[in-house]
């Protein structure tokens, strides 16, 4: 045989072997078996509404495909869509579950309101990229929606599963509670729940609605503005001077802001630690005491203090060390919403070392703090943001 063909077979014999060896590693992967997450809901009774909403809103094709991702979908039963509707008033409050299907079937657009955009928006809110199956949901825990950065707030309450919230007695808005668990499809998981939620659209507790701080990274050392006040140091390296803060109090007749607590954070140099300039910004509950509340606790231990502007020359007195353990003890790390919450429930503060009480009675929940005090109460509860969730609370709370 000449040199050529020999040389010629070598390579062909060669080709074939690379051949049947990538035949081998790329072996057809078996397809995905069992139904997707559309075609779960949509075979599903209890998902008649459900189904056209995302059948309208074009997001049955994203839950139809098994290669774009894993999905967890909380998925409204149809009574929750019925009452999502009556609760828009005029003509939607009377309408039944054949009456709600025939207007997005035939009226849904891009103009109606609510609009495409919209249930599209509410529907994304219900969805997580990731499988989440209900074992793993332990409370106080906290989910990015694929809608965006809005969060959903998930708690534990016995075998159920709570979102945004919703205590008996004490029901936020927003919140709903889990129907069935833990429905299996082919690209994810369904958990059905009886409410449309809302997607929450507040940032973080310290936006302007709540505590109104912000920190300005632009400069060196970074400029904290409280209730549109920037606060000054008078030399480098000092902390930073609260009589700056005179547009701060008192804004208001009967003590309900967070003037004096937001001025404590600020003295106690905890803006950076709070709002970093890392994004996105990490989950804190915090306990808040109102400024007549924060007035309270300061004319207790000390005499000049007689309003809400001595108060704050008072806490400008005060050294940032002492500010922030009393800040801190008042902070929880994480997403902590009032299903969260148990009679006797002892609840580690971000001030280590350091833990609170709480008691629920009904629809009440009471705090003991480390001082034993037992009429601190919760007065306003779960006020949900993107960043942390805020609860309002009457009095002061003491480590010890």
């Amino acid at each position: 045989m000449k040199r050529s063909n020999i040389i010629q077979t070598g390579l062909l014999l060669s080709w074939l072997l690379f051949a049947i060896s990538c035949a081998e590693e790329f072996k057809t992967v078996p397809s995905t078996s069992g139904s997707t997450i559309t075609e779960t809901i949509s075979s599903n009774t209890d998902f008649n509404i459900f189904t056209a909403v995302l059948s309208k809103t074009g997001l049955a094709a994203t839950f139809n495909n098994n290669n774009s991702g894993v999905f967890t979908v909380f998925a409204p039963i149809d009574a929750a869509f019925i009452s999502y509707f009556n609760s828009l008033g005029g003509a939607f409050a009377t309408l039944d579950e054949a009456g709600v299907l025939n207007w997005i079937n035939n009226t849904l657009s891009t103009s109606t309101t609510p609009s495409i955009a919209t249930l599209s928006g509410i529907s994304l809110y219900h969805a997580v990229s990731s499988e989440v199956a209900s074992a793993k949901i332990t409370g106080a825990q906290g989910f990015v929606t694929i809608g965006g950065t809005a969060r959903l707030s998930a708690s534990k309450v016995g075998s159920a599963i709570w979102l945004n919230a919703n205590r008996a007695g004490n029901s936020a808005a927003n919140g709903g509670k889990s129907v069935i668990l833990d429905i299996d499809a082919s690209n994810g998981i369904i958990h059905s729940i009886d409410k449309v939620l809302i997607p929450v659209t507040t940032a973080n507790i310290w936006a302007s609605t709540l505590l109104n701080f912000s920190v300005n990274y632009g400069g060196s050392p970074p400029a904290v503005t409280v209730y549109g006040t920037v606060l000054k140091r008078p030399t480098s390296g000092s902390p930073i001077n609260l009589s700056d803060a005179t547009a701060l109090a008192p804004t208001d007749a009967v003590g309900t802001n967070y003037n004096l607590l937001s001025m404590a954070i600020a003295r106690a140099e905890l803006a950076t630690i709070i709002i970093p300039i890392t994004t996105p910004f990490p989950d804190y509950t915090v306990f808040a005491p109102t400024d007549a509340a924060f007035l309270s606790y300061l004319t207790s231990i000390s005499a000049a203090v007689t309003n809400e502007a001595t108060a704050r020359d008072f806490l400008n007195t005060l050294s940032p060390t002492a500010l922030a353990d009393l800040v801190n003890y008042h902070v929880v790390k994480g997403r902590v919403v009032t299903t969260d919450l148990s009679d006797g429930l002892s609840v580690p503060t971000a001030l280590t070392g350091k833990s609170f009480t709480t008691k629920i009675t009904g629809s009440t929940i009471t705090i003991t703090d480390g001082k034993g005090n037992t009429t601190s109460t919760v007065t306003i509860a779960d006020n949900l943001t993107n960043a942390g969730v805020l609860h309002q609370i009457n009095k002061v709370l003491i480590s010890n």
